[in-house]
């Protein structure tokens, strides 16, 4: 092996400027994967209305959903989502790129220096002629109707908007008609006012311009009751994309980002009704691991003090002109209920966002998973912010699971890039850590798909030992070609015969051409301080902040020919949510609204007081419970919690 990277290092010399390269993606796998369930199902969106909304119209996108709600939204183009937002009002954003509803690229996305139209989020018929409440009577100019949304382009996107991808708001004047003509009838299209845009522009030069903001607050007044003042009014986001590629298929890819949250349409506002009052999380829950998303349990056990975090980061908003009192706790536990940990933080006083910014809490870890000679286990952890005031419905829980399997891995499952190396002959390292020796079995990678690119791509699968920091001898390489999953969370496993390894190892490639081998990117958690790279004979530090979606698998033998499966978890969806009248909808694994024999629904507040318990339903009445946020909990008939929710009872 030392002799053939001799050869291949002679042979980099004469293949061109070297360099690590990032870039977008030509698939979304996540839309993908949900556009190709909705398929199976024969649900595809048909694009059409069916009922009005009425007012007020408002979505956070902060529910657990691919796709906008279709109670509010007739198209799927747009992707709401959790990892190219950064610091949005609340968790969750609404994403336009130039990805289509099957997370394909769109079919007009081809080289050169002009824009197309791409990604549409088109809201329902909203009845804007008329208000219900108190009682029914025709909508005026002086209730003074507003539209209001924040937006941010970028995000955590490597490619920026240009000056000519912009942003646009249109409202409709004129809904799609046959118009009759004396030889027969035409069909007459929409007709649209366009009411606002914003040119692109990458997201520093966007904070530089309003005041260091990461999201910025648009207010727009309806005020022509001709127009607009309709059963009819419907208004409208696209964006305009560059696809400006190199020659190269391979360096194609997905740009020109936007992102929309907390769109709200509503009668007796203003232009400084800007304050929409809420105290709630604004990124996701992290690892409570110090190193890892999620490693070896047998690994951990070796050395949880080196292993578990001292504390973690969360970060909060208090929406509000006021200043709140509050508490923040977490809660750890695994699926049988025999190990809980608890923290709540010291009563703190949460200035307004507008004044102070977000808040970022530390709290600590005081404590291990439990040691034991389990080969993997799941543990839960909710974080939960609660104002303090007698009655008060602001607060906020979110929820994640920290899973010890049989991998090691720094990303947490989706790619929001493609990683390449270039010239031929360049080769990528990717460093773990292990707390004891152990048998290392298989290699999990995730490559991005590429269009209509067949071309093989060889390059060998190399893992090196420790040199001082960096990679050292060769202990092992096979050649071999990317190959492609194209599902959310499906790695491809490379198996290698048992290696036994100890300490620090590096596992990498060696490629054999120019191409970017488009190895997904996870630009959400940085470990670039794991990542080298080699195109002349020496290593560099990564000079990209994320992680690189590699994994190493270790422990016991894994049949051949066989994909190992995670932990079983109930698939529970749970809809309106928000809810607005008390009534929401159930349905589990494999679409079914019957009741699920054995299982059993918890509803509680943030406090962890049960308010409502009975046995699985598709339909539950909630309306006795009143405004606010609230944990839903499935639980099989084995007592296990096998699915939580977060379920918000909205006004």
């Amino acid at each position: 092996m030392k002799k053939l990277l001799v050869v291949l290092f002679l042979l980099s010399s004469f293949c061109g400027w070297p360099q690590e390269i990032l870039t977008g993606m030509q698939t979304n796998p996540i839309v993908r994967q949900k556009y190709l369930e909705r398929q199976m199902q024969g649900r595809i969106h048909s694009g059409s209305d069916t009922i009005p909304t009425g007012l007020p119209f408002f979505d956070d996108f902060s529910y657990d959903s691919v796709y906008p709600t279709s109670l509010l939204w007739i198209d799927h183009y747009a992707f709401v989502n959790t990892d190219i937002p950064i610091y949005p009002p609340n968790i969750g954003a609404v994403t336009l790129d130039a990805i289509d509803e099957n997370g394909m690229m769109y079919d007009t996305a081809q080289p050169g220096p002009s824009p197309f139209i791409a990604d549409h989020l088109t809201s329902r018929y909203i009845r804007l002629d008329s208000v219900f409440t108190p009682v029914p009577r025709k909508l005026r100019a002086s209730d003074s109707v507003y539209l209001s949304f924040f937006y941010q382009p970028q995000g955590r996107s490597r490619n920026f908007p240009l000056k000519q991808d912009s942003l646009i708001l249109q409202f409709l004047v004129f809904p799609a008609h046959d118009s009759i003509t004396p030889t027969g009838s035409v069909r007459v299209p929409d007709k649209w006012n366009r009411v606002w845009s914003s040119i692109g522009m990458s997201l520093d030069t966007f904070r530089f311009y309003n005041n260091d903001q990461y999201f910025v607050q648009v207010m727009i007044p309806i005020t022509d009751t001709m127009l607009f003042f309709k059963k009819t009014f419907r208004f409208q986001f696209y964006n305009w994309v560059n696809f400006g590629a190199p020659p190269e298929i391979s360096w194609q890819s997905n740009c020109d980002q936007w992102n929309i949250d907390n769109i709200y349409l509503n009668t007796g506002r203003s232009m400084s009704d800007t304050v929409h009052p809420e105290i709630r999380f604004v990124d996701r829950a992290p690892s409570m691991l110090r190193n890892y998303e999620s490693m070896p349990y047998p690994q951990y056990n070796a050395a949880p003090d080196q292993e578990i975090a001292d504390s973690v980061s969360v970060i909060l908003s208090n929406r509000d002109l006021a200043v709140h009192n509050c508490r923040y706790s977490y809660k750890v536990t695994n699926g049988s209920g025999s190990f809980t940990k608890n923290y709540t933080s010291p009563n703190f006083n949460m200035q307004p966002v507008y004044t102070a910014g977000p808040v970022t809490l530390h709290p600590t870890i005081s404590w291990f998973y439990p040691v034991t000679v389990a080969d993997s286990a799941v543990f839960q952890m909710q974080h939960i912010i609660k104002d303090n005031a007698s009655g008060s419905v602001f607060g906020d829980t979110i929820i994640r699971n920290q899973n010890l399997f049989n991998y090691f891995a720094y990303d947490d499952g989706t790619p929001e890039a493609s990683y390449g190396l270039t010239p031929a002959w360049s080769m990528l390292a990717y460093r773990f850590n292990l707390d004891k020796p152990d048998t290392l079995r298989a290699v999990e990678m995730y490559f991005n798909q590429v269009m209509n690119h067949s071309t093989p791509e060889y390059f060998y699968l190399c893992i090196w030992n420790d040199d001082v920091g960096v990679p050292g001898d060769t202990i092992f390489g096979m050649l071999t070609l990317p190959k492609y999953a194209d599902q959310l969370n499906k790695f491809v496993t490379y198996h290698i015969p048992p290696l036994f390894v100890s300490g620090t190892i590096y596992i990498g490639w060696i490629q054999t051409t120019a191409d970017n081998l488009n190895l997904g990117f996870d630009a959400y958690n940085d470990h670039s301080d794991q990542i080298f790279y080699n195109t002349s004979g020496k290593w560099y530090p990564s000079a990209y902040s994320g992680s690189l979606m590699i994994r190493p698998v270790v422990g016991k033998a894994i049949p051949l020919g066989t994909e190992e499966k995670a932990a079983s978890v109930s698939e529970l969806r749970v809809y309106p949510n928000p809810c607005h009248d008390g009534i929401l909808y159930l349905r589990t694994r494999g679409g079914s609204t019957s009741s699920a024999e054995g299982c059993s629904i918890t509803v509680t507040n943030l406090l962890g007081q049960t308010l409502l318990s009975s046995k699985y339903s598709g339909r539950l009445d909630l309306t006795s419970l009143g405004q606010g946020i609230y944990i839903l909990y499935l639980t099989d008939s084995n007592g296990n919690k096998t699915a939580v929710r977060k379920i918000i009872i909205a006004p």
